[in-house]
């Protein structure tokens, strides 16, 4: 039995949970390595891991048996990477998940830089909605908007959204312009779902040390964010949107940002992920640079549109846990003590 792979299989799939996908990563059949690693569990004399209809899982002694092979890996790991002779041009095939509108408006736009500087890495984009993917999917990278939750994620904080509250001319025109955040209670909002199912229909403001809250109302509402911001653009009422993406709408004039002396808060940040065991780091290292350089320079060239900056947005208490509107499960009755998911959506 070579033990160091066998290992290796066995971190994986614990971080997996599931034999099939841990093959998948390392390219062989389910049953290799599932042989392997009973081989493992006979060397050490104790079972590491059992199945259930949730999947696989970690028996007592496989929690602290993971818990000391997962650092020695990922030890092993960082001295053979600093350690290795490099030729300096990185290769290989790199996974990378993305929300839709973070690939659509911010990446894919300007990926051709990045594959002209590394001829020798293939890039594999897919779509993804929420940080559980990158497990499922084998993924190397998630880019993606909301609050990392995970501790045993690496987390490259790429950007600062801030909200902008916008509807089209035509809207206006028809509804009027609201000037106070209370104005809205008189208008149809367009409220976001976030994946978990809540409906961001409580819409909080800052100015000058003043907080308000606004619980908006309208009749139309998706986790979509391309579908909100077309059925603003066609008149159905006012938007809350992170200003990431939403330049051509503005700058075309198809949506008109309003109450631009307030802030509206817990816009959501945009990081990159991946875990500890990722074998590619070379690759993510250079990936994840050329992210922070895209994000830099989509901030420097995002017109302020007088709405003041965005201050960094701490986790809302609700983000992960509420279903349904936001605005009955709030304080008073916001329940703290709510089970948190083992993967929390992004907004």
């Amino acid at each position: 039995m070579d033990k160091l792979r066998a290992i290796r299989y066995f971190v994986q799939t614990a971080e997996s949970r599931s034999f099939a996908a841990a093959a998948r990563t390392f390219k062989v059949a389910k049953a290799t390595l599932a042989k392997s690693i009973t081989s493992l569990e006979v060397d050490i004399g104790a079972t590491l891991l059992r199945r259930s209809v949730r999947g696989v899982e970690l028996t007592a002694d496989g929690q602290r048996y993971y818990d000391n092979a997962r650092n020695l890996i990922r030890n092993l790991d960082e001295v053979e990477q600093e350690i290795r002779p490099l030729d300096g041009v990185p290769r290989g095939a790199l996974r990378v998940g993305m929300r839709s509108v973070i690939a659509e408006h911010c990446v894919l736009p300007r990926i051709g830089r990045f594959l002209a500087k590394y001829r020798e890495v293939e890039v594999l984009p897919e779509r993804i909605t929420t940080l559980a993917d990158i497990n499922s999917d084998d993924l190397d990278v998630a880019v993606m908007i909301g609050w990392p939750t995970q501790p045993d994620l690496i987390v490259t904080h790429l950007a600062q959204t801030r909200h902008i509250i916008c509807a089209s001319p035509d809207y206006l025109a028809r509804a009027g312009t609201p000037r106070e955040p209370e104005d809205l209670k008189h208008h149809d909002c367009i409220p976001i779902l976030s994946v978990s199912g809540a409906v961001l229909d409580r819409w909080n403001f800052e100015r000058a040390g003043e907080s308000r809250t606004v619980t908006v109302s309208g009749r139309f509402s998706s986790e979509d964010r391309t579908w909100i911001e077309e059925a603003a653009c066609g008149g159905a009422g006012v938007v809350r949107v992170a200003d990431i993406g939403l330049c051509p709408a503005l700058a075309s004039g198809a949506l008109v940002p309003v109450l631009c002396d307030w802030t509206a808060t817990e816009a959501p940040i945009i990081f990159a992920g991946h875990w500890y065991s990722n074998r590619k780091s070379a690759l993510v290292r250079v990936f994840v640079n050329f992210l922070l350089e895209v994000f830099t320079e989509i901030q420097a060239d995002i017109p302020q549109h007088g709405t003041p900056a965005a201050p960094p947005a701490p986790k809302p208490k609700w983000y992960g846990i509420a279903q349904g509107k936001l605005s009955k499960q709030l304080p008073p009755t916001f329940n703290r003590t709510a089970r948190l998911p083992r993967h929390a959506p992004t907004q």
